[in-house]
């Protein structure tokens, strides 16, 4: 799959500086007012990532939204990112938040292999057939990935799935979200119980270590590291 190709980039150094998001409406919103989705930076997130990342190369985002973690990938360093989205909604906050010259977008969803899913909304309901492409990450076949985020609102688990040839390769430090959505989600839609986080991650050992994140998140570091 090819990346998405925006006719122009409108990302500013001063809000890259200032950790100031835009929405698609050209709105910074960081507390989410009027119902509205936070445009808020992932900068506290990596006050904790910083510290586990020792080699700032090829990123992966997996469910990027407006670009948070990737403005703070490039603020740390890295020199490409790439970025999943399925959801067009969130494409042209990204044109306004991410300099485009160091990331690439994919505008599909991420799953355990490549085909076609079907969604409600933000929530894939169907992760076998539909009218929404999907990609593994594997299918991308990149090399120095350092950093892999995936926060996909469910299916967490099978995106990872769709890493494994890529972790393999690189041993890259993990940030995935484990919480009520990724529980739900499992219960639901995929008939599996995730009663703790190994249950999420389990498929990595025991090459990785555990360590925890913020909110719903945890870190996933290489032993080997």
């Amino acid at each position: 799959m090819k990346p998405f190709k925006f006719a122009t980039n409108e990302w500013s150094q001063e809000r890259y500086d200032k950790n100031e998001l835009l929405n698609s409406d050209g709105i910074h919103n960081p507390v989410g007012m009027l119902g509205g989705y936070k445009t808020n930076s992932a900068e506290e997130h990596f006050n904790i990532l910083e510290k586990f990342i020792k080699n700032k190369r090829v990123g992966v985002d997996v469910g990027c939204r407006w670009g948070s973690f990737t403005v703070q990938l490039h603020k740390l360093g890295f020199q490409h990112v790439h970025m999943i989205e399925m959801r067009d909604m969130h494409y042209q906050g990204i044109l306004y938040n991410v300099d485009m010259s160091r990331a690439s977008l994919y505008n599909c969803a991420a799953m355990d292999k490549s085909g076609n899913i079907t969604r409600s909304g933000k929530v894939v309901v169907n992760s076998d057939s539909g009218n929404v492409k999907a990609i593994a990450v594997d299918d991308l076949n990149l090399n120095n990935v350092d950093f892999i985020k995936i926060d996909v609102d469910g299916p967490d688990r099978l995106v990872l799935k769709g890493c494994l040839n890529t972790i393999k390769k690189c041993n890259p430090v993990i940030y995935i979200e484990y919480g009520t959505e990724q529980l739900d989600w499992e219960k639901r839609y995929n008939n599996n119980v995730l009663t703790k986080s190994e249950d999420l991650w389990g498929m990595l050992k025991p090459h990785y270590k555990e360590y925890i994140g913020l909110e719903n998140n945890i870190i996933l570091v290489p032993t080997e590291k």
